[in-house]
């Protein structure tokens, strides 16, 4: 009976901890903004599919996971993106999530290189607390059932991104979900970031990058850069065989990360994160990794003027 109180109260504390943190990281993020600002939908200017995946404290049993999964393209006619986005989070062993959003945007055209996307998304986003997951053994004890809690809201999200020399973005999250859970974590999330990609040499370039998140009262900034390796450069249009990078994090907790361009369409990214501060739990490791896939352009034509079409909006 010790043992079982000692293990529940490890992971309630665990949980609320965790429940705190609101969104799920994804250290690669960068590849693909539109999981957190609903403003990068279609700024790709193609039809882009992405799956992640990350692991959390490897080697600790029922550690932090998360899934996504994301699909967007750019519409001519429109001047507009639609996509759609499916999260899963394991947050711990006792707290759940589950978010689907639609997401739209609608770019301003400021220069021939430059323009400002204005987005909004929509969807659902489902919580579950279960406190007998936390035991030891499979039984069922009623006297824990108070701890348990579900629900289900509303979500939209408001984002602006501006693409030119820079990227600049700009989101708020979780726009209508019921604070008045006392569960889970229920206040908006703040997402900030920018980046610019620069000619270092012949086959390299290197895009440094910076981050802001506020989410429930506290506050972490993220410093990297990205190094690409092999580019060959045609009117300002970068193909790019691998890249390596990292990121440093003012919460003690750095990641390395590292990728490939399999083919013109197909790429894969993997990062590894660590911690070395007080958290003992960080010094596990996270694993993360993803898969992207960038087909044609579905719903955008070439344009004609050779001027028009040197610039690659990809960047």
């Amino acid at each position: 009976m010790i043992k079982r109180l000692i293990l529940f109260f490890a992971f309630v504390s665990l949980g609320v901890s965790l429940s705190a943190q609101g969104d799920a990281d994804i250290t690669q993020r960068w590849f693909n903004e539109t999981l957190y600002n609903p403003a990068a939908t279609g700024n790709s200017y193609t039809s882009s599919l992405f799956l992640h995946a990350r692991q959390q404290w490897v080697g600790i049993k029922g550690a932090p996971s998360t899934q996504a999964f994301s699909a967007d393209s750019y519409i001519e006619n429109w001047k507009s993106g639609i996509g759609i986005s499916v999260m899963h989070d394991e947050i711990g062993r006792i707290t759940s999530s589950f978010n689907v959003r639609a997401s739209y945007s609608y770019h301003f055209q400021l220069t021939q290189m430059s323009f400002i996307s204005l987005g909004i998304s929509g969807g659902i986003l489902s919580r579950n607390r279960d406190i007998n997951r936390a035991l030891v053994d499979n039984s069922y004890d009623p006297d824990l059932a108070y701890g348990n809690a579900s629900e289900i809201s509303p979500d939209f999200d408001f984002g602006v991104e501006y693409r030119g020399s820079i990227k600049i973005g700009l989101a708020v999250k979780h726009l209508g979900v019921n604070k008045k859970e006392k569960y889970f974590a229920n206040t908006e999330n703040i997402w900030a970031y920018a980046s610019s990609r620069l000619n270092t040499g012949t086959i390299m370039s290197v895009e440094p990058s910076v981050a802001f998140t506020y989410r429930n009262k506290s506050s972490r900034v993220e410093v990297g850069a990205l190094f690409y390796f092999l580019k060959m450069e045609q009117r300002y249009e970068y193909n790019d065989r691998f890249w390596l990078g990292g990121m440093f994090r003012f919460n003690k907790e750095f990641a390395l990360l590292a990728g490939v361009n399999i083919t013109k369409s197909l790429r894969m990214g993997y990062s590894f994160d660590y911690g070395y501060g007080f958290n003992s739990l960080s010094r596990y490791g996270t694993h993360e990794i993803f898969l992207a896939w960038q087909l044609n352009r579905l719903f955008y034509k070439e344009p004609l003027c050779p001027a028009y079409k040197s610039y690659d909006r990809r960047k």
